[in-house]
């Protein structure tokens, strides 16, 4: 509901900066946190947080992409995945995704470019497409799914915009994403050579 990540909010619950409402154990050391709407507005308003609503959700999301923030090189490539192969409901094939991301990080080790970071997956030989698929899940599409700008889908072999960013979305938008994610890309391995 929030514009920050979710590692912020996990480290003003550990810091005791926010409260959840209700709180339920599972597991040894895990538990779901609730939050009443209230409380949201009240800390967004505390810590000078913006609500994410649909009203301003694909606004958000144009945000997130014109700044985008890079430990690594995924997130511009996962968004290129997307709305390369993205159906008119949203909608991205997982499958289609992880082809993506083996095809770009191949075709830069081939023709003799950085890879990526040494620490990256993608630098190492034998890899498997379920290595790829874990590390999209984890390091891009977490980032966007915690704004709630993706999601997976309940049929696990897709992965989907939110409704209120995709319909929203004009085709010069989607063009401008591409190339911004170029930009950034460009930028990102000009920095590693």
């Amino acid at each position: 509901m929030v514009d920050v990540q979710t590692e912020t909010i996990e480290r003003y619950l550990r810091e005791g900066k926010i409260t959840p409402d209700l709180e339920v154990p599972f597991g040894d050391k895990r538990s779901f946190k609730y939050f009443k709407e209230a409380t949201v507005e009240s800390y967004a308003k505390q810590y000078g947080w913006e609500l994410i609503n649909p009203a301003n959700m694909k606004d958000k999301f144009m945000d997130m992409v014109r700044t985008m923030d890079m430990s690594f090189s995924y997130k511009p490539v996962l968004l290129k995945a997307m709305l390369e192969y993205v159906d008119d409901k949203g909608r991205v094939r997982v499958e289609d995704m992880v082809n993506y991301f083996m095809d770009f990080y191949r075709a830069r080790k081939e023709s003799g470019l950085v890879v990526e970071k040494k620490s990256s997956l993608y630098c190492n030989d034998g890899y498997t497409r379920k290595d790829v698929e874990r590390n999209i899940f984890s390091n891009p599409f977490k980032r966007f799914e915690d704004m709630r700008f993706m999601s997976r889908c309940r049929d696990i072999e897709y992965v989907e915009f939110n409704q209120h960013v995709w319909k929203r979305l004009t085709q010069g938008e989607k063009d401008w994403i591409v190339g911004r994610c170029d930009e950034k890309l460009e930028g990102y391995f000009r920095k590693r050579c």
